[in-house]
């Protein structure tokens, strides 16, 4: 079942974001209670896509927040009360209270409210009216609007919101496949590739006539229900949105399976169709997301120690071979010798299986150099493989890897 979402598209639909914006431009520095969210529902037809534009502002742009005791008190009055040790609103709810503890038993009625808030006002020196403001400023009515990063223009929040609406499909999805072009199709498949390692989901590139096309997944066969990896999935497409500039590549087409309700639909976004969006503000890059342990293992070890002369390279360039495209784990280069190493650990059972066939496949594509390094729980899968097979075993939180082994493999 097809379903089709709602996207802006700028200048066109820029009226509405465009009007939400004055609105809260107008009540930025005014507590939260002074905001009227009801009248603009009535501005659309759907009052859903005002809420979910205000969703997008509040996410990106706006917050709510309770004023700095600094805000409240002149610096003459700070000095007052730093004297009884309060620096902060929850210094001074602190302070006030022990004071009601000391001076009234810890409790009084409403009817003495004013007359003790004077009292505790006359004990720090300051006047009786802040009294109020210092113990409520922090209650959610009182909060502050404020900008988060500047005023938004209707473009901004028409990208944004786009991005969102991508984002919970993603969220939901099942699969999704992209369709790319453009002239670094080698570099988009390495950050595909790095991408999906890091987040645990599983991706399948094939080229075709100058096209790139990646079926990304969550390893579903093997764990609980199939979205759990939706936002796993999310994750990978919103990195390759942010870097698809950079790389010069263009998204053809996408299509996203998604299941909602135990129901599953299609959202297929062709590239005429597909709306300009920003993903959200930088995501961190942390090495120690982009391999295994047994890979990091690997890597350092033969790195610091360049076996026989042999050099390491991390995921080197990728090869096309016939329809498939396949980027390994490793390359060892000695001079103009150059051998790939793919290690297979993580994989569960049936994507072991079919990642075996692949590379026989590769075999007779005319792949010849290439190492496999296999945890010998898989030994069974690859007693019949047609290339060199190494095999490697967990002991504690370090791998016995055979490194002798792999060094007579390869050519002398």
């Amino acid at each position: 079942m097809q379903l089709l979402p709602y996207f802006l598209i700028y200048p066109q639909d820029q009226a509405l974001p465009q009007r939400l914006i004055d609105h809260l431009e107008a009540h930025v520095t005014k507590p939260q209670n002074s905001v009227d969210f009801e009248a603009p529902l009535t501005w659309a037809p759907d009052n859903r896509i005002v809420r979910a534009l205000f969703t997008t502002l509040f996410r990106r742009y706006y917050s709510f927040a309770p004023l700095d005791i600094t805000e409240i008190l002149s610096e003459p009055q700070l000095t007052q009360v730093r004297r009884e040790g309060i620096a902060s609103l929850e210094d001074f709810r602190l302070w006030f209270w022990q004071f009601v503890q000391n001076h009234h038993n810890g409790f009084f009625p409403r009817s003495q409210r004013l007359e003790i808030q004077k009292n505790a006002a006359h004990h720090l020196g300051i006047e009786p009216k802040l009294v109020d403001p210092l113990l409520n400023a922090h209650r959610e009515d009182n909060t502050i609007l404020q900008r988060n990063n500047g005023t938004p223009s209707s473009k901004d929040l028409i990208e944004a919101y786009n991005y969102e609406v991508l984002e919970t499909l993603l969220y939901n999805s099942d699969t999704v496949t992209l369709r790319l072009s453009g002239l670094s199709l080698g570099a988009t498949a390495r950050s595909l590739l790095k991408y999906t390692k890091r987040y645990g989901v599983l991706v399948e590139l094939q080229s075709s006539n100058e096209t790139l096309q990646a079926i990304i997944s969550g390893p579903r066969l093997f764990f609980g229900r199939a979205t759990s990896f939706g936002w796993n999935i999310t994750q990978v497409i919103s990195h390759l949105l942010r870097e698809a500039p950079t790389l010069g590549i263009h998204i053809k087409n996408v299509s996203i399976d998604v299941i909602l309700r135990n129901r599953q639909y299609n959202v297929t976004l062709a590239d005429e169709g597909f709306p300009e969006m920003t993903p959200k503000g930088q995501m961190r890059e942390d090495e120690a997301f982009l391999d295994s342990k047994v890979e990091k293992q690997f890597y350092w070890s033969w790195h610091n120690n360049k076996f026989r002369g042999w050099d390491i390279i991390r995921e080197p360039e990728a090869l096309i071979f016939g329809s498939q495209l396949i980027i390994p784990d490793f390359a060892l280069v000695k001079g103009d010798q150059r051998v790939l190493v793919e290690i297979i650990g993580y994989w569960r059972e049936e994507y072991t299986q079919k990642k075996q066939a692949q590379l026989e496949q590769l075999k007779q594509s005319g792949l010849q150099h290439m190492i496999l390094l296999v945890d010998t729980k898989h030994r069974r899968h690859f007693t019949k493989s047609t290339y060199p097979t190494v095999y490697y075993k967990a002991k504690g939180n370090r791998y016995e890897i055979p490194y002798g082994k792999i060094l007579k493999a390869l050519p002398t």
